[in-house]
């Protein structure tokens, strides 16, 4: 017995694997039209592919929470075998969370991610360091409200999301709060290697649009 394997050219290969995605999300109950709706991203230039996929999937939980509690929360849950009070708590607010607008990328707020992820990345270090200064040129535009979220650790951008909706032993849930607001219309995503957990994913948050 022997196995081959065939060589298909990007495009072709490129289109069967979305495909096989969209074949995959319609099985979980996902129509193509909330996936389009979701994938705000798709066409950004600056973005690595991971860097869409945490919006792409910020966005399925805004759009449509409870299946995305369903399917996507439930078995991350199921498979890590957690019994915390914090998924125990996810699950019960995404039951009754209404629909949110979709998150569009924004470059300014991605300069800022990304300034920090490769700052704190280098120096192995956590947290937000001075947000107000950090988004001091932004602000000076604009009345909007800011929120930011950083995940450490070299996991999935899925996993980056349902971790951050977790938000395990941070009392206040402000990471869940972030990607749940509705008055949050842009976010800046960068994934970066960092010293101490090897990646971080810093996600920055405005409701307005200052491009």
């Amino acid at each position: 017995m022997y196995f081959s394997c065939m060589r298909f050219p990007s495009s072709i290969l490129v289109l069967l694997m979305s495909f096989i995605q969209l074949y995959c999300f319609a099985q979980k109950g996902w129509d193509k039209e909330t996936l389009e709706k979701a994938n705000t991203a798709k066409d950004i230039g600056y973005l690595t592919e991971e860097e869409k996929q945490v919006i792409f999937y910020t966005n399925l939980l805004r759009l449509d929470p409870l299946l995305f509690r369903n399917t996507f929360v439930k078995h991350y849950i199921d498979s890590t075998g957690s019994k915390s009070k914090y998924a125990k708590s996810l699950l019960k607010t995404l039951e009754t969370q209404p629909s949110l607008p979709v998150l569009k990328p924004s470059e300014r707020l991605y300069k800022i991610a990304k300034e920090h992820a490769i700052t704190f990345g280098k120096q192995g270090k956590t947290g937000h360091g001075n947000l107000k200064k950090r988004f001091q040129s932004y602000l000076n535009d604009c009345k909007c409200a800011i929120a930011e979220n950083c995940y450490y650790g070299n996991v999935s951008a899925l996993d980056m999301v349902i971790g951050l909706l977790i938000d395990e032993n941070v009392s206040n849930l402000g990471h869940r709060k972030n990607l749940l607001n509705a008055a949050f219309t842009n976010t800046g995503v960068c994934i970066s290697p960092h010293k101490t957990y090897k990646r971080s994913c810093v996600a920055d948050y405005s409701s307005a649009v200052k491009d």
